[in-house]
């Protein structure tokens, strides 16, 4: 694990034992009194995200959570790209992650964002909130850093064209 990657533990005894690869965690953020929290995990097939998600729901922590939202991207040699997502009762958060994850070059890779709703509407504070949990846990387990590693093999900047030759 790299130095700024945190692996997630189910509960505080550190049992992943049903899940079989690391699961990494965002920092929580409460913004009047909503709290969110991000999950991000390797996946190499769109079967295994019920899994996940009914193992992350059943961990103590997260069954209190009022939405729990999806999005995930799957590519291989042998298959075209699989794509999903879920709203998890949070209208569009679906959509918005699995943008979040295409604007960001992630594959092979599940985040999952729960709310705890704290009786106030956010409006669009929601929309950042969950970017940012959701950033902040694929950052963790280094999804976002193979994407500047593409553009860099590439032969491209972020933006998605040529650098330019110094004269």
């Amino acid at each position: 694990m790299l130095p700024n990657q945190a692996r997630f533990s189910s509960g505080d005894n550190g049992d992943t034992s049903r899940w079989p690869r690391p699961i990494y965690a965002s920092e929580r953020i409460t913004i009047h009194k909503s709290t969110f929290l991000a999950h991000a995990t390797e996946i190499r097939d769109g079967d295994m995200v019920p899994e996940f998600i009914d193992h992350l729901t059943s961990l103590p922590q997260l069954k209190r959570a009022t939405h729990c939202m999806y999005a995930y991207r799957v590519s291989s040699e042998s298959t075209k790209l699989s794509l999903g997502q879920q709203d998890g009762g949070e209208s569009g958060a679906g959509d918005h992650l699995a943008r979040l994850l295409e604007l960001s070059r992630c594959e092979n890779v599940v985040v999952v964002v729960s709310r705890w709703y704290g009786g106030v509407q956010l409006g669009s504070e929601r929309w950042r909130r969950i970017s940012e949990v959701a950033k902040d846990a694929l950052n963790k387990g280094g999804f976002m850093r193979k994407r500047e590693e593409n553009t860099i093999q590439s032969g491209t900047s972020k933006k998605g064209r040529k650098p330019k030759k110094k004269k």
